[in-house]
């Protein structure tokens, strides 16, 4: 079997759902030929709005599109089947429910795109998704599968957070406050009740992009930023490096009810101590401690400035459940069954036709 891969060109995307399975997938000799592309060579009929006629599948049986969400990518899919090969549409996002204020609600909802992402998930041979809640939206016509995200062992073998023993415990948040722009608030006043009660042993910092973090969490003092990290091999072992306690804030809304536990995963991969929201998908991993409201979150967090032994035992046991169940090598052999499961609705699609 030949797999042609079409990663979107983001970065996250293509390191956990596109490089790093192929790599995991390589090292287990499947025997699957694999190749990856950032775009597919079509043909266009001439004139505004032409349609595509013809696509190059590279030899490949499978052709996997990430985050498809054009016109012209919904009749490459069938002109794809139309060659006889099989499509799988991998969605890691739930396009149509980004919340207003984020910079991706204009093209993605007001615009339409999400909206296109879920026909082209619908005339897919098969949907994969990062979780449950992504499989029901994109793939009820039942040809789905769920591949959670997972991290490489060589970054969850890094030296761990829980390792140092800082006489100022570093509380951090990852991410961007523009592209998440509500999350945060979700913390209320318990990150600084949680720095008052702890004052002169801990500090909070932004990995990534704080914007306006300050306002956002009620906070007396601008937090300290450590700024975006090109490479998410890079990112994730600044984590460690930066973080002793995480927070893993999540509003409960549309969107983030189908997102990910990356973050919860790379905190505990990088042995980070971390509190978070009730979300389904961080009750499902089963890792960090849960916060439902400001009450809870400066509980947590102080007891974690407070007892350092205790907060290196509890990460030290997240640590290794990534370890045992989480790495990319776990799995790998599930992606392998999904495009072949792809595989074979298109063989007896072409025979119900033929």
């Amino acid at each position: 079997m030949k797999v042609l891969l079409m990663h979107a060109g983001q970065g996250a995307q293509d390191y956990y759902r596109v490089r790093e399975p192929v790599l995991a997938i390589e090292a287990a000799g499947f025997g699957v030929e694999i190749e990856t592309t950032v775009g597919i060579e079509t043909m266009v009929r001439p004139g505004e709005g032409g349609e595509v006629y013809d696509a190059d599948a590279r030899g490949a049986d499978v052709v996997v599109l990430q985050l498809p969400k054009t016109v012209a990518m919904l009749q490459t899919i069938r002109v794809l089947q139309d060659q006889g090969v099989a499509v799988v549409v991998e969605m890691d996002d739930l396009l149509s429910g980004v919340p207003f204020g984020s910079p991706a609600h204009e093209v993605l909802v007001r615009r339409g795109s999400g909206r296109r992402a879920a026909d082209c998930a619908r005339e897919a041979d098969l949907v994969t998704t990062t979780t449950p809640a992504l499989l029901d939206e994109y793939a009820s016509h039942g040809r789905g599968a769920v591949i959670p995200n997972a991290i490489p062992r060589r970054i969850a073998e890094l030296p761990p957070a829980y390792e140092r023993a800082p006489e100022v415990a570093t509380i951090g948040w990852t991410g961007s406050v523009y592209f998440h722009p509500y999350d945060l608030q979700e913390v209320g006043s318990g990150l600084q009740q949680a720095l008052d009660r702890t004052r002169g042993r801990s500090r909070f910092t932004v990995l990534g992009q704080k914007g306006d973090a300050q306002k956002r969490l009620g906070l007396t003092l601008d937090p300290d930023e450590v700024p975006w990290i090109e490479g998410i091999d890079n990112y994730t072992t600044a984590i460690g490096e930066h973080i002793d306690i995480g927070i893993a804030p999540l509003r409960i809304d549309r969107f983030n009810t189908s997102k990910s536990w990356l973050k919860a995963l790379e905190y505990s991969a990088r042995g980070v101590w971390f509190a978070r929201s009730p979300s389904a998908e961080y009750e499902r991993l089963g890792l960090g401690r849960r916060a439902r409201n400001p009450k809870d979150w400066a509980k947590a967090l102080v007891g974690a400035v407070e007892n350092p032994d205790g907060r290196r035992e509890h990460a030290a046991r997240n640590h290794e459940a990534v370890l045992a169940g989480h790495l990319t090598e776990h799995t790998a052999e599930r992606w392998v069954a999904a495009w072949r499961q792809a595989l074979d609705h298109s063989a007896r699609a072409r025979r119900r036709y033929a």
